[in-house]
């Protein structure tokens, strides 16, 4: 085009495309478009995952308070000394715990089951 030339309107929109082509910027739009389909469906196994892993613990927790009810009628039946019961928690999770008198956190839930059972 020479100076003398008008450009339409049309015109100048087709040269700022073909400059963009050339650029390799459509490409980079395309390329980042696949990355992003990409990282959506990894979004989405992740989170098919997490579902089910809820589920599971879901599952575990109904378990366990299953367990602990039982445990508290049976205690309400058999009554246990808290000593016994702080003595057992500590045998047999000092050494996994590397604490000295066990560890606090199963101290703690068995305490509560334990009191539970008295209500």
């Amino acid at each position: 085009m020479s100076d003398q030339e008008v450009t339409k309107p049309g015109d100048t929109h087709q040269v700022f495309l073909d400059m963009l082509e050339e650029s390799g910027f459509f490409q980079q739009i395309s390329a980042l478009e696949e990355s992003l389909q990409v990282i959506a469906g990894e979004l989405k196994s992740f989170g098919v995952n997490a579902d089910e892993r809820r589920t599971e613990y879901e599952s575990l927790a109904a378990h366990v308070l299953a367990c602990e009810s039982i445990l508290a009628v049976l205690l309400k039946s058999y009554p246990v000394s808290v000593d016994d019961l702080k003595a057992e928690v500590k045998d047999r999770t000092a050494a996994m715990s590397c604490i000295e008198d066990g560890s606090p956190t199963v101290h703690a839930l068995a305490m509560d089951v334990l009191e539970k059972s008295k209500r």
